[in-house]
């Protein structure tokens, strides 16, 4: 079959439709998620072969990913506001939880890891 064949664009184009359709969803449930696991699991998504070429589906993934690194930032920046709020005997159990969830995030949010870091040392140089 080739690429001229009008029954093969036709194909594309709702394969195309799909994915597009689907990385929209998946960028609504990101917004709507309230944990760095789901954000993560979400975020992991990859164009199908056959559309890896088109423009269209790389921007769709594009999308996602970074309305899930813009979600994981806020909801970093929430762990760290309510570390700074908690009683002085539970900041080292929630630092802990927070380090933990952090090690978990990986794929394309894997490189906010060491931003969530520099975040919280900041936050911790900022309140002594």
């Amino acid at each position: 079959m080739s690429r001229g064949d009008p029954a093969d664009l036709a194909l594309l184009r709702l394969e195309l439709r799909r994915y597009t359709t689907r990385c929209d969803s998946q960028q609504r449930m990101i917004e709507r998620a309230d944990s760095l696991r789901e954000v993560s699991r979400l975020s992991n998504t990859t164009v199908p072969s056959s559309l890896y070429t088109t423009t269209e589906a790389r921007d769709a993934q594009r999308r996602v990913v970074q309305a899930a690194e813009d979600r994981a930032k806020a909801l970093i920046n929430d762990q760290i506001a309510g570390w700074l709020k908690a009683e002085p005997e539970y900041r080292e159990k929630h630092k802990a939880n927070m380090f933990e969830e952090w090690a978990g995030m990986s794929g394309a949010l894997g490189h906010l890891r060491t931003w969530a870091q520099r975040q919280f040392n900041t936050a911790e140089q900022n309140r002594i």
